[in-house]
C-alpha cells in the first residue's frame, strides 16, 4: 500500500508527458490528408490534450501539501508561505519570459503591443477575456485558470471540511461561471466571460473537475485507500479510456469542424478528467513498468524543465527558433526540450530557490514531489 507521504517521482515525470501533449496538440504532424485511417490519425493527434493531466496533478499536489483537514480556510503553513510558495513556483519566468516575448512583438511591430495588453498579461487578467485570451505567450492563457485555483484551493478545503461536499462544488462553481456570462457577456466588454463555451474551456470555474479529482485522490492516498498495487488494471484503463475519449474528439472534430459543440465540450470537461483520474490512481498505487519509466533519471530532468518546456514550446520566441530549423517536428521537439532544460537549469530554478519560503513546514518528501 502506498506510503501517504512517499516521495512519487513519477509525479514528476508525467509532468514531461502532459507537457508533449500540449506540443503536439498546437503542432499537426502535417497537412490535413484526405479522408480515411491517415485523417483519423491527423485528427487524433491534433485532439491531444494534456492540460487536463496538469491541473488533475496541481489539484493533487496542493491539497496533499497544503490541506490541514480543518474547517479553517488557512492553508498549512499560513497564507504568506503558501502565496509566497506558489508565487515563486509560476510567476517569475512567465514574466521575464512574456517581457521578452512583447519585446520581439515590438521589433517585428506587431499592433498587438499594447500598454493594455502588455499589463492584462502580466497580471494574468487576460484569461478573463476571450478577445485577449491568446495575446502574448498563447498557451499561457491556462495559468490564469492555475492561479485561480491556488488563490481559491484553501477556501475550497475548508468549505469541504464545514461540510460542503467535494462532488457538489464544482457544480456550485459552474452554477457562479453561468452567472457571471448571464451578468457580464450583455456588456460585449472584450469577452469578457463573453459566452459559456468560453467559460466552460477557459476558466478555473469551467475547468474545476480536475483540480477536485485530484484533491479527491489526494484525500485516499493520505489515508491508504486506494488500495493494493494488485495488476495493473488502473493505469491500463486509464491510458485506453483516455486514448478512446481522444479518438472521440477527433471524430467529433472531423465530423462538426466546430471545438465548441456540445460533445467536444462534454468530452473535454467530463471525459478527459475521469481518464486522467483512473490513470492517476493507478500511478499512484500499482507499480507498473510506466511508473518505472516515468521515475527514471531522464524523465525527471524532463518533468523538472516541463513548465519552461510549456512557455517556450509555441509562440513569438519558439517562432524566431523554429525559422531556423527544417519544419520536422521530431527536430522542432528536440530543440525546445534543450532550450527549456537551459532555461530551466540557469534561470527558473535559480530563481525559484531564491524567492521560495526560506523554511518548508512540509515533509520534505512531499515537497521534493513538486519539483
Amino acid at each position: 500500500m502506498p506510503q501517504p507521504s512517499g516521495y512519487l517521482p513519477a509525479l514528476t515525470g508525467l509532468r514531461a508527458i502532459a507537457a508533449w501533449l500540449v506540443f503536439f496538440n498546437h503542432y499537426p504532424l502535417g497537412p490535413v490528408p484526405p479522408p480515411g485511417v491517415a485523417r483519423a490519425f491527423q485528427y487524433l493527434v491534433d485532439e491531444s490534450h494534456g492540460l487536463p493531466l496538469l491541473l488533475l496533478l496541481s489539484g493533487f499536489l496542493i491539497a496533499l501539501r497544503y490541506d490541514t483537514g480543518t474547517p479553517s480556510f488557512r492553508p498549512r503553513g499560513g497564507w504568506r508561505r503558501y502565496l509566497q510558495s506558489r508565487v515563486a513556483r509560476v510567476y517569475p519566468l512567465y514574466a521575464l519570459l512574456t517581457l521578452a516575448t512583447f519585446a520581439l512583438l515590438w521589433r517585428w511591430h506587431s499592433p498587438s503591443v499594447t500598454p493594455t495588453q502588455l499589463f492584462l498579461n502580466l497580471t494574468l487578467l487576460r484569461g478573463f477575456f476571450d478577445e485577449y485570451k491568446f495575446t502574448g505567450i498563447g498557451q499561457a492563457w491556462s495559468l490564469t485558470l492555475l492561479e485561480c485555483f491556488y488563490l481559491a484551493a484553501p477556501l475550497l478545503l475548508g468549505l469541504r471540511a464545514r461540510g460542503v461536499a467535494l462532488w457538489l462544488q464544482p457544480l456550485l462553481l459552474l452554477a457562479l461561471g453561468a452567472g457571471l456570462v448571464a451578468l457580464l457577456a450583455p456588456l460585449h466588454w472584450h469577452g469578457l466571460f463573453g459566452t459559456y463555451p468560453f467559460m466552460l474551456m477557459y476558466t478555473f470555474l469551467g475547468h474545476s473537475l480536475e483540480f477536485f479529482i485530484g484533491v479527491w485522490l489526494a484525500g485516499r492516498y493520505q489515508s491508504g485507500k486506494l488500495g493494493w498495487p494488485v495488476g495493473y488494471w488502473r493505469t491500463a484503463g486509464g491510458v485506453l479510456l483516455w486514448i478512446a475519449v481522444t479518438v472521440a474528439l477527433g471524430l467529433t472534430q472531423a465530423q462538426f469542424h466546430n471545438p465548441d459543440h456540445p460533445l467536444t465540450l462534454v468530452l473535454n470537461l467530463l471525459g478527459l478528467p475521469a481518464a486522467g483520474g483512473l490513470f492517476f490512481a493507478g500511478l499512484l498505487s500499482e507499480h507498473s513498468w510506466f511508473r518505472q519509466l516515468l521515475s527514471g533519471s531522464l524523465f525527471q530532468k524532463l518533468g523538472r524543465s516541463s513548465y519552461a518546456f510549456y512557455l517556450l514550446h509555441a509562440g513569438p520566441l519558439a517562432f524566431w527558433v523554429y525559422e531556423r530549423l527544417p519544419g520536422i517536428w521530431p527536430l522542432q521537439l528536440l530543440a525546445v526540450q534543450v532550450v527549456s532544460y537551459v532555461v530551466y537549469r540557469v534561470v527558473e530554478e535559480p530563481i525559484r530557490k531564491w524567492l521560495r519560503p526560506a523554511r518548508s513546514t512540509v515533509p520534505n518528501a512531499v515537497h521534493k514531489s513538486t519539483k
